[in-house]
């Protein structure tokens, strides 16, 4: 019997300091493709300029950190208009809020998981 009730504390426990959108959205990162219809470099960024600076060349998948900020992809040879991914909430967030648990929600914030972006960008040519 005492087994049984500190099986379910512990899952119970992992749950509660869990949130759904680290557990089940994707974590903390999230891959982003970029394609266009011929090669092209650029430079990807967060919107506010901090944080992750990743030149690449089209077509390729990036690894980026979630977080609160848009993402902006920049052309290296003014091949294309600049391009803004914008955040959004995860749905799995909803988990955190239907549960109520402020502890879950605050893990998908800090995490990161709370946000994520378009999985596919594409780059129109100027």
């Amino acid at each position: 019997m005492k087994r049984k009730i500190l099986i379910a504390t512990s899952i119970a426990t992992t749950i509660m300091f869990s949130g759904c959108a680290t557990l089940f959205g994707g974590g903390g990162q999230q891959s982003i493709t970029i394609n266009s219809s011929t090669p092209m470099e650029g430079k990807l960024t967060y919107a506010d300029g901090k944080g992750i600076q990743k030149n690449f060349t089209t077509p390729t998948t990036i690894i980026v950190e979630r977080r609160s900020k848009d993402l902006k992809i920049t052309s290296k040879n003014n091949d294309f208009e600049p391009v803004t991914v914008e955040k959004r909430m995860n749905s799995w967030v909803w988990g955190d809020i239907l549960a109520t648990s402020p502890l879950s929600t605050t893990t998908d914030a800090v995490s990161g998981a709370m946000w994520e972006y378009d999985e596919n960008i594409n780059l129109t040519e100027k």
